[in-house]
């Protein structure tokens, strides 16, 4: 079967996306269908150049449209929004022999539309990855009609769908759905890298770790909050944050904090490669993720969890999504009832600050004898049955 995957990624390597769509075209390729990129952004990589000159990645060919971005000025953002996906539809016209499949990713209204049309027209199947509910306060004010359009009507006539959450597959249940979480390639070498940091010194105590947009929608302020007050208290704990640095956090979130001296063990490192991050999650005992239970978070799944669980660091959060099929209090990580100042607060000092070394060390075994589900190899049958039955 030749597969077309398009839509708001970055390819090779430039955002969570990217691994998303990789990953599970990893699956495909093994299946032994052909598949073809369309990102809608990021920047081609020299070493991804053939001799046909052709970019590939994992054997799959890249194009790379630039359309995701919107510049320029208020209209000129709108119409480039309006107008996102006409140059998928432009390649996908000229390609002779049509695909059998079209695989698109989180596609918002204009794009379904467009390519509901385009699949009817030349009998090609349609699906869509979906990873994301946008919430209205993350939108533009032009955005918010065509999101909900798109969620709760236009996306029902697209009768196939790789969904990342339950939840999905709940709301869309009369579509053919594959539940597909974050998956991870454990045999890429970056889950096997180390690193040195002269910041991070050998610690006796508990060290917890995030990595990601603090602005976003992980409540990382309040992990910070409760790891500076036990800092303060005298307790063994650090926090490695991985982003962002302590001078730009201060400046955009130093309002949200209980106390603007921080401690020395609230450590911000700043933004580092995306290949690092696996070896940054080795050096701490705990992942930290704190989601409120909106719908946003209940219908996404958060890649963070993923890696985390495949570079075998077990996870203290709270239960939205479907970690809880995976995160078992106690044995491979904490699940906290809230997502406030007073419930992390609460768990650290009863929970992780009450633990020894050994205890850690055993969870961290149960956390590699369970992450074989976040392994995209372990996806394959259930990708096998989900193509055969593509409507």
């Amino acid at each position: 079967m030749r597969i077309v995957y398009c839509g708001c990624f970055r390819l090779p390597n430039f955002d969570a996306a990217a691994p998303r769509v990789l990953n599970n075209a990893n699956i495909l390729l093994k299946l032994g269908h052909e598949v073809q990129f369309i990102s809608w952004g990021g920047k081609y990589r020299e070493e991804d150049l053939c001799a046909d000159g052709r970019y590939r990645i994992n054997g799959a060919e890249y194009i790379i449209t630039d359309e995701l971005d919107a510049v320029g000025d208020f209209f000129e953002k709108i119409k480039m929004k309006i107008c996102r996906g006409k140059k998928t539809l432009m390649l996908l016209n000229q390609m002779k022999p049509k695909p059998d499949l079209i695989i698109m990713y989180n596609a918002d209204y204009w794009l379904t539309r467009r390519l509901l049309k385009f699949c009817n027209r030349h009998q090609v199947k349609l699906a869509n990855d979906i990873t994301e509910w946008y919430d209205n306060k993350e939108l533009h004010l032009v955005d918010i009609i065509p999101n909900f359009i798109n969620m709760t009507y236009i996306q029902r006539y697209v009768k196939n769908k790789i969904v990342i959450s339950k939840y999905l597959d709940n709301y869309y249940s009369e579509s053919n759905n594959i539940i597909l979480p974050p998956l991870c390639n454990p045999k890429e070498n970056k889950w096997s890298f180390k690193v040195e940091d002269e910041r991070v010194k050998p610690f006796n105590g508990i060290t917890l770790i995030y990595a990601g947009n603090p602005a976003k929608k992980d409540c990382v302020h309040t992990v910070i909050n409760a790891v500076n007050t036990l800092a303060k208290e005298g307790k063994a704990i650090r926090f490695l944050i991985l982003g962002i640095t302590y001078e730009t956090y201060i400046t955009k979130y130093g309002h949200l904090l209980k106390n603007k001296s921080l401690h020395n063990n609230v450590m911000f490192l700043g933004r580092v490669s995306q290949d690092l991050i696996p070896a940054y999650y080795k050096m701490a005992d705990f992942m930290v993720l704190l989601r409120e239970p909106n719908r946003k978070n209940m219908a996404g799944f958060p890649t963070k969890f993923a890696e985390s669980m495949t570079a075998g660091v077990p996870v203290i959060a709270n239960a939205t999504s479907d970690l809880t099929e995976y995160l078992i209090n106690g044995v491979t990580g904490f699940i906290i009832k809230g997502f406030d100042y007073e419930s992390i607060l609460d768990t650290l000092r009863k929970s992780i600050l009450t633990i020894n070394r050994d205890n850690i060390d055993r969870m961290k075994e149960n956390v590699c004898m369970i992450n074989y589900a976040f392994d995209w190899h372990s996806k394959i049958n259930e990708m096998k049955k989900y193509i055969d039955s593509i409507r």
